[in-house]
């Protein structure tokens, strides 16, 4: 009695196992899903399309149908109907008739409506403005035509067909209907977050103005330029609020640190002693501190060779709301006892676009010379220039290493120095420009090019220009070089090995003319690094320097630190 009992307990057992297992298949068996047609063509065309197969459920099956049969009126196929859905499993059969293929539509609409939505329309032989175009480009159209009318202050309208027949087998005819409603302007522009942002930044540098057609796509490129201004951020896309009667523009911004500090330290050995010496200078770069977009700069350098150099500039931007701003400059160079020379220049500039200035000015300089020898390359003299200058920059601020992708700057001046007893025209130029070539992630390329020049029928010791040093060719002494004209080319291959620290070499090479000799080369060869630190970006180059005919010493290599922090 008991061995039965067990083996009714086994068998039901193995009855309730066997029930789970035959549940476990079914639920487990995925749906198959074929789509098909009476017609031999357009099963062709239903497999040609294609379409996904398999399913986990039945509600993504049906989804998928849907989608199908949504893709083929978009195809041409607008007669396009589901017959019907097999209730078999797991194989769902779905029959459909797909009807004729148009391949064009003709859409009928006023002419002026036409014009209105930039479409070239045709006349038919009813005289009436048609526009043709393939029934598979329809759906784009209609969003460009709503695009278009977005961006001509109908933000609310819409854009349908109705009275949708054939023509013949492959044309389709439509009545294009668009309702504009209220034409929207905008109001205002309102700042969260930076709630002293200047107001002039928004009309002159953005180029968004209120009691203009409302377009949020044009405002949305606009203030993409905000990436190119150093002391603000835009922390989301700008937004727009409707009301019944008024459109505002909401920005949303927060302010950055922007001022910099740059300290700078160059090691080298003297020519004669081979004693160290030392020489460096402080920048200090103060940015917005009133939130006018306003920039103060002061510079001392003191180099080695007995040269000292002081300069402060002032950029205001947009003058009583105007586009146009002021930049005033104040240079002082004292050469140990032998002159010195003051500068003093006032300018105007007009922004072209976040990118790009133009400036007009004028510069007066006046050398004084302190020696009491009578020297004829050094004389006290006075100079008037009139300058024009263009500046291009782009800003990678993504990149906190190289924060400056592309510059470039070009200065022409006409002056006029008159000494004791002589009056002498000149032309000046400058040509600065940069740009960091990024071939991929980790590895890029950096070239800098510096060419300077005076033409003038005499020239003065105390008038040439100076170069050489960290910010012109390495491995020289700051400003050790005096010309008449110059050119450098600096390059640099850099690595960089994590966010916050890169490699690179220094390839450096100079022509330059002085009053006796022209065709003079210099090169520059050595390595540095660039590390951002708690401090800010600290840079590191080594680099040693020589004329065409030396050759290389080790001696003679110089070092240069520089140290920029913003605050």
């Amino acid at each position: 009695m008991k061995i039965i009992f067990v083996t009714i307990r086994l068998k039901l057992f193995i009855g309730v196992l066997g029930l789970f297992a035959a549940i476990n298949i079914g639920t487990a068996q995925a749906l198959q899903l074929k789509i098909t047609s009476a017609d031999a063509l357009h099963r062709e065309a239903i497999e040609t399309i294609g379409y996904t197969k398999t399913f986990e459920e039945f509600a993504s099956l049906e989804t998928q149908i849907s989608s199908f049969t949504a893709q083929l009126y978009q195809l041409g196929y607008i007669e396009a109907q589901v017959l019907e859905i097999s209730k078999d499993r797991p194989l769902v059969v779905a029959t459909m008739a797909l009807g004729p293929k148009y391949d064009r539509i003709q859409l009928y609409a006023d002419k002026e409506l036409f014009n209105f939505l930039e479409l070239e329309s045709r006349i038919d032989l009813e005289n009436k403005a048609y526009y043709s175009m393939g029934v598979s480009d329809l759906e784009s159209m209609l969003n460009k035509l709503t695009a278009i009318l977005t961006s001509k202050s109908h933000p609310f309208a819409s854009v349908s067909l109705k009275n949708i027949s054939p023509i013949n087998k492959t044309t389709l005819s439509a009545d294009l209907v668009v309702e504009k409603k209220q034409p929207r302007q905008l109001q205002s522009v309102e700042i969260k977050g930076y709630e002293k942002f200047p107001r002039a930044f928004i009309k002159q540098y953005l180029g968004i103005k209120t009691n203009t057609p409302f377009d949020l796509k044009a405002i949305r490129s606009k203030t993409e330029a905000l990436n190119q201004l150093n002391f603000t951020n835009q922390l989301r896309p700008a937004e727009v609020l409707f009301t019944q009667d008024t459109t505002r523009v909401y920005l949303y911004l927060e302010k950055t640190k922007s001022n910099r500090f740059d300290g700078f330290l160059g090691f080298g050995s003297d020519e004669t002693s081979g004693s160290l010496e030392l020489n460096g200078y402080l920048n200090l770069n103060l940015v917005n501190n009133l939130n006018f977009g306003e920039s103060f700069r002061l510079n001392y350098r003191s180099d080695e060779n007995d040269l000292k150099t002081f300069e402060t500039q002032l950029t205001l931007p947009y003058l009583f709301k105007s586009p146009i701003g002021s930049e005033l400059q104040l240079n002082i160079i004292k050469k140990d006892s032998t002159f010195t020379t003051a500068e003093q220049a006032a300018s105007l500039y007009y922004q072209i676009n976040p990118k790009q200035k133009v400036f007009l000015g004028i510069k007066s300089s006046q050398s004084n010379a302190l020696t009491t020898e009578t020297i004829n390359t050094v004389q006290d003299y006075r100079t008037t220039a009139y300058e024009l200058r263009y500046v291009y920059q782009q800003r990678n601020p993504q990149n906190i290493l190289v924060p400056l992708k592309r510059f470039f700057e070009i200065r022409l001046s006409k002056a006029t120095r008159k000494t004791t007893d002589t009056e002498t025209n000149q032309t000046v130029y400058t040509l600065n420009a940069s740009n960091v070539f990024r071939l991929n992630l980790k590895n890029s390329v950096y070239v800098r090019l510096n060419a300077q020049g005076i033409n003038s029928e005499s020239y003065l010791q105390n008038e040439l220009l100076r170069f050489g040093g960290i910010n012109a060719i390495r491995g020289f002494e700051e400003n050790s070089i005096n010309a008449t004209q110059f050119g450098i080319l600096a390059s640099e291959y850099r690595y960089q090995l994590s966010p916050a620290l890169y490699i690179h070499s220094i390839i450096d090479a100079a022509y330059f003319e002085t009053p006796t000799q022209s065709d003079q080369k210099l090169f520059g060869f050595g390595f540095g690094f660039g590390l951002l630190t708690e401090a800010g970006l600290l840079k590191f180059n080594l680099a040693n320097g020589k004329t065409e005919t030396q050759n290389f010493k080790f001696s003679d290599s110089k070092v240069h630190l520089s140290l920029t922090a913003t605050f």
